[in-house]
């Protein structure tokens, strides 16, 4: 009979095993409003909330409407209820001024992974769908 193991083990452990789709790298750079843009930016953050690695997010701020780059650690997507419909915002921890941001997915421009590692302050809570799949068939 097999040893039973905590969960947050059990949850480490299926995390290194989870398979992980890296961003396609092309010579070419798509348009900001494909379909091919917008994925490729959801990969690069799913990929670095799973390796807890910094990255660089260059974000358009509407009211402003200015471009900045903004060093982040990942920490979760949530659907704001807005007045007519949602919005997906990905929530971050940003480093530089020491606290949590929001970031509507839709005026993210790009997002660059670096080598910096961080430690989360709070569970981190963008998961792959192998590790979630993983997690329900043990329940």
């Amino acid at each position: 009979m097999p040893k039973a193991i905590p969960r947050e083990d059990f949850f480490q452990m299926m995390q290194s095993k989870a398979q992980r789709r890296l961003p396609k790298r092309t010579g070419t750079k798509p348009k900001r409003g494909t379909l091919f843009a917008q994925r490729n930016k959801r990969l690069a953050i799913r990929e670095s909330a799973l390796r807890l690695m910094q990255c660089i997010i260059t974000y358009r701020k509407t009211t402003a409407n200015e471009t900045k780059k903004y060093i982040v650690a990942p920490y979760s997507w949530r659907y704001r209820r807005l007045k007519a419909g949602f919005r997906k915002v990905l929530y971050a921890y940003d480093q530089k001024d020491k606290r949590t941001k929001s970031f509507v997915v839709r005026n993210i421009r790009n997002v660059v992974l670096t080598d910096r590692k961080y430690k989360p302050k709070w569970r981190v809570e963008i998961v792959s769908i192998m590790l979630c799949c993983a997690l329900f068939l043990t329940l």
